[in-house]
């Protein structure tokens, strides 16, 4: 089989840019709703910045020099300018905005209808109470405390492997955990998710938002506090208490917040509003 050509600018839904992301793992066909939200969004952001997929990259400062996009639960684009500081400062904000209707109907939403970006397999397993979904080989090492884990196992915690695993680290996980305590890679998450009462993840993954609206307990199992894809989010729904269910509704009310389910009344409204909020930091010249 011909090697296939990696694209010159990786975009969601193109077939060469999962190939090499995923290899075999094919993503799951509920995913095109999602990515038809391709085409609402402009080529270039304020500024005539870069709007690039599935990247993350900061340029320190105030100002705004490019914007990134991933899918998320194959329900949602989420859309973040390359800057941690308006990343954490939009979602600070947006998880003190008021709650709305479409807020509760789109926590709903994610409640009754989260499932897998990837194919995998629809089994029935055991009820396990405590699950820690791990990240994939790309970025386990950094991203993973694992004396957090060695102590959330003693507790009875099971392990599930992200699809993108490599072989090497599955060896590596048995022999360390043993093979009772890790759930197969192609087994499918959200089941797994579905029978659990405590979650965990690294804010790498977008289990815990799940977790959350699902009523599961959450617990983050982050190395350090270097950027991920949904740390924004986790750091503002954070409180004393846990993680609150309230602050994600009221993200998900809030229509500059950068997530655009495809469900959502206006997706093009929510992407516009996410850019015009945005567009006063953008000055790609300095």
């Amino acid at each position: 089989m011909p090697l296939m050509k990696m694209a010159d600018n990786e975009v969601l839904g193109d077939a060469a840019a999962h190939f090499f992301k995923s290899g075999n793992v094919l993503r799951s066909r509920k995913n095109k709703e999602v990515e038809n939200l391709l085409n609402l969004l402009p080529e270039r952001g304020p500024g005539n910045t870069n709007i690039e997929y599935d990247l993350w990259y900061d340029v320190g400062g105030k100002t705004i020099k490019g914007f990134v996009y991933t899918d998320s639960m194959a329900n949602f684009m989420y859309i973040r300018p390359a800057n941690k500081y308006h990343n954490f400062n939009i979602m600070e904000k947006a998880a003190s905005s008021p709650i709305t209707t479409e807020g509760l109907w789109l926590f709903e939403k994610i409640k009754e209808n989260a499932t897998d970006k990837y194919s995998l397999k629809k089994k029935t397993i055991p009820d396990n109470k405590f699950v820690i979904f791990l990240p994939g080989t790309n970025i386990f090492n950094k991203a993973v405390d694992i004396d957090k884990v060695h102590r959330a196992v003693k507790q009875g915690a099971k392990l599930k492997m992200h699809p993108i695993s490599a072989s090497g680290l599955e060896s590596y996980l048995r022999r360390e955990f043993g093979s009772d305590v890790i759930i197969d890679k192609k087994i499918s998450g959200h089941e797994v998710l579905d029978k659990a009462k405590i979650v965990g993840c690294c804010t790498n993954s977008e289990m815990g938002i799940a977790a959350l609206a699902k009523d599961k307990i959450l617990h983050i199992f982050d190395k350090d506090d270097t950027i991920r894809t949904y740390s924004s989010i986790y750091s503002a729904i954070k409180t004393d208490k846990g993680y609150s269910q309230d602050k994600l509704k009221s993200i998900l009310s809030c229509e500059y917040s950068g997530l655009v389910p495809y469900y959502s009344s206006n997706p093009q409204k929510r992407i516009d509003n996410f850019f015009n909020y945005c567009s006063e930091f953008v000055n790609a010249n300095k």
